[in-house]
């Protein structure tokens, strides 16, 4: 069995999507963005840092499920979870008691979010997790609780068929998204802003030569056409040019060779290529 916070886990973690991934894919997380998320999936850039409020969850959690397992009567068990069917699917889970039928999520979070479970309700930015979780196991209800660190209240979370159905399709696009190593769309969170002078100064030299590119560019096309129009489709040369008629093959469809479809190409494809777009906004 798969314990957390193991490098086997960690690993499992990277390759597959955790219920802690489904608020980031939903766009309810405010710490990640399903880009950044890529990213991280991928070794593209580094693993989110273990912050104060992180840490503190980790330190009371054992605590917490203390008082989760004496307001509920249930031993909770740390456990991690495959889906049945969907084999990307996982779930590290703070409790789940030894008949497997009950499942809690453990949350030291701030005095809001605190408040928030008082009055019965589970902030939106941990919906997509415990849907998450509820599918994954395959269960109807979830113990939420909320500790401050002295007490703590507990919130029974239900099943949203509806909502899981939205969430299966966004967790499998970013599947496919880590599969064919195409990004996410990505969101204006995923850009730092510049208000430097230099930076101004810089784009807008940039703007003004791309505009005149483009000019020139549009120019040599139309005396590209006419030229090729005056050659007669033959090798023709002249007033300092020259026109030359060339032939090449066409691309191979790989997809179309039935040798090639049991093999995964990705096995030979060489590392990623860094490269950038600079874009008019």
């Amino acid at each position: 069995m798969l314990k957390q916070n193991t490098p086997e886990w960690l690993e499992a973690r990277k390759s597959k999507i955790g219920a802690s991934d489904a608020g980031v894919i939903m766009g309810a997380s405010p710490w990640a963005t399903p880009y950044q998320l890529w990213e991280q999936k991928l070794d593209l850039s580094p693993a989110t840092f273990q912050n104060q409020a992180m840490k503190r969850g980790l330190d009371l959690e054992d605590t917490a499920r203390i008082e989760l397992e004496k307001m509920t009567g249930l031993c909770f068990l740390p456990c991690v979870k495959f889906h049945a069917s969907i084999s990307y699917m996982m779930a590290s889970l703070d409790g789940l008691d030894i008949e497997g039928k009950h499942i809690a999520e453990i949350k030291c979070g701030n005095k809001i979010d605190h408040e928030l479970a008082i009055s019965g309700q589970v902030p939106d930015k941990y919906v997509p997790q415990l849907q998450h979780q509820l599918e994954v196991c395959q269960l109807d209800m979830v113990h939420y609780f909320s500790f401050d660190g002295q007490k703590g209240v507990v919130v029974k979370f239900y099943r949203d068929d509806k909502y899981i159905k939205k969430m299966l399709k966004e967790e499998e696009k970013f599947w496919e998204c880590m599969q064919s190593f195409i990004p996410p769309e990505m969101t204006s969170r995923d850009y730092e802003l510049k208000t430097e002078h230099a930076w101004a100064r810089v784009a807008h030299e940039w703007k003004n030569t791309h505009f005149q590119l483009k000019e020139l560019e549009a120019q040599e096309r139309m005396l590209r056409d006419n030229i090729i129009s005056m050659s007669g489709s033959k090798n023709s040369i002249g007033g300092g040019i020259k026109v030359t008629r060339s032939l090449r093959k066409g691309n191979v469809d790989y997809s179309a060779i039935p040798e090639l479809k049991e093999v995964i190409i990705d096995k030979y494809r060489k590392k990623p290529v860094e490269s950038y777009r600079i874009t008019l906004t």
